[in-house]
């Protein structure tokens, strides 16, 4: 009776052990997914404000084409 107590308090604490290495693995696994979840926020801003700065610069470039192409056809209608 004595030997089966013993090996029934070892597997407890076994399994005791086992619980507080994956309760520290569980706040280490949600700290790391908070770190994540901060870093997703800064990298969908960036990327709203890179599309942001591309479309600008795309209608930029739009504008000065049209400006291009509206000299030329004044310089074409003058050499006609």
């Amino acid at each position: 009776m004595q030997g089966k107590l013993e090996l029934l308090a070892e597997r407890v604490e076994k399994v005791l052990g086992l619980l507080d290495r994956v309760k520290h693995e569980n706040l280490s696994l949600k700290q790391e997914n908070e770190r994540f979840k901060a870093e997703l926020v800064g990298l969908r801003k960036e990327c709203r404000e890179l599309k942001l700065e591309n479309a600008d610069r795309s209608q930029a470039v739009k504008s000065k084409l049209m400006s291009v192409l509206d000299r030329l056809e004044e310089l074409e209608s003058f050499s006609r």
